[in-house]
């Protein structure tokens, strides 16, 4: 098990939603993770997914005027 440093973490306390809290439970028994690794693993996918969509709208337009389009444009062009 993967030993946590202690100093390098804060509590966060949030309020949720019944239905969500519910959801998040879940989602941690699903996977048989604690209810704040399932918290921290959908955190950093969110805000992942948030800088990729930043990261898209940025260079989106750049990529269509070399005709890079597609995922296969992109192994074409970078691979």
């Amino acid at each position: 098990m993967k030993k946590i440093n202690r100093n390098a973490t804060e509590v966060l306390s949030i309020s949720l939603p019944k239905q969500l809290k519910r959801d998040v439970i879940k989602y941690a028994q699903g996977r048989d993770i604690t209810v704040s690794q399932a918290t921290k693993n959908i955190l950093q996918s969110y805000i992942l997914r948030e800088r990729m969509e930043r990261l898209q709208k940025l260079i989106g337009p750049k990529l269509r005027k070399l005709g890079i389009k597609t995922y296969e444009d992109v192994e074409k062009y970078f691979g």
